[in-house]
């Protein structure tokens, strides 16, 4: 080996000393530099936020009461243990009892939830699908949003307009000529759902009596 040789395979050696000195040993335990472009912001609490949504929806219902409160007041006096947001609790699964109902063709429940002439519309909806061999699955209801629109009592009977703001994805099924074809969906959904009940009336449950698509 000549001299120049030497000379490099040492300069290589200090250049290589140099690097592990400034750079350090990889050991294979460092953390991941991960560069946070809102690291400057404090998180806020997930507690805040809850209490804070909570607190929300808590005004914009007092708003309601405040809107219809003589409409409120008087459902209160002719239907016993009412009160507006047990209905509004009771509307949100109505919302998704129907949906599932409709899905899974159980026209038992649909009668309980619907007023005739909706349900003849529903029982329409499913006798075309089974004409075209086809099979409804919801594999997601999500309300996002129930706000009430009016309030309408006369002639004994009482009418709440609902405006439903909700997420929903399904799958729908199709056999067509011995092939089966499957489609994912999803569908926000803007709609009024108008609720119905005799004020004198033993039966406790408020019917859909019409549905208005917004979107």
């Amino acid at each position: 080996m000549d001299i120049i040789n030497i000379i490099l395979l040492i300069v290589v050696i200090l250049i290589f000393m140099v690097l592990r000195s400034v750079l350090g040993k990889r050991t294979g335990l460092e953390k991941s530099i991960v560069i946070d472009f809102k690291e400057n912001k404090k998180p806020i609490p997930r507690d805040k936020i809850e209490n804070k949504v909570e607190k929300s929806e808590s005004t914009k219902l007092k708003q309601q009461n405040q809107k219809f409160s003589d409409e409120i007041n008087l459902l209160e006096k002719n239907i016993k243990s009412f009160s507006i947001e047990y209905f509004l609790e009771g509307a949100t699964k109505a919302y998704e009892m129907t949906l599932i109902a409709y899905s899974e063709e159980n026209k038992e429940t649909l009668k309980m939830l619907l007023e005739k002439n909706i349900y003849d519309e529903f029982l329409e909806s499913i006798n075309i699908r089974n004409q075209k061999n086809q099979k409804l699955e919801y594999s997601l209801i999500r309300v996002n949003k129930l706000e009430i629109r009016d309030i309408n009592i006369s002639k004994n009977t009482s009418n709440i307009d609902l405006y439903i703001d909700a997420n929903n994805e399904f799958v729908l099924t199709e056999l067509k000529d011995e092939e089966k074809s499957v489609n994912k969906n999803k569908a926000h959904v803007k709609e009024i759902w108008t609720f119905t009940k005799k004020l004198n009336s033993r039966d406790p449950n408020w019917r859909v009596s019409e549905i208005s698509r917004l979107n």
